[in-house]
């Protein structure tokens, strides 16, 4: 088994659902999709597997909105270069990005 280095942790205010249409639109007509499992979905990048893994973590809480939120871990297998881990992350943000203000 593969042993993955985590590149970033984020706290995203979605659900489950909406993370893998995100995953399956969006980012694995980018970088196909290689594995996919409960809370996990693996990606094949430039040298290697980049991995995107998920747990609930308790909502955020504003007055009477509940907002459903995910820690999102990304990870990368040793061999894949710093630069496509940088471009990886940089498309998994713009990709999921949320409008606000």
């Amino acid at each position: 088994m593969s042993q993955f280095e985590n590149a970033v942790t984020l706290d995203m205010s979605c659900t489950e659902r909406e993370l893998w249409r995100w995953l399956d639109e969006l980012i694995a007509r980018l970088y196909p999709m290689r594995q996919r499992e409960q809370s996990l979905a693996e990606f094949q990048v430039d040298g290697g597997l980049a991995r995107i893994h998920w747990e609930p973590l308790p909502d955020r809480v504003i007055a009477l909105v509940r907002l459903k939120r995910l820690a999102v871990s990304i990870g990368f297998e040793a061999g894949v270069p710093g630069a496509e881990r940088d471009e990886f992350v940089r498309q998994f943000r713009l990709h999921t990005l949320r409008g606000g203000g």
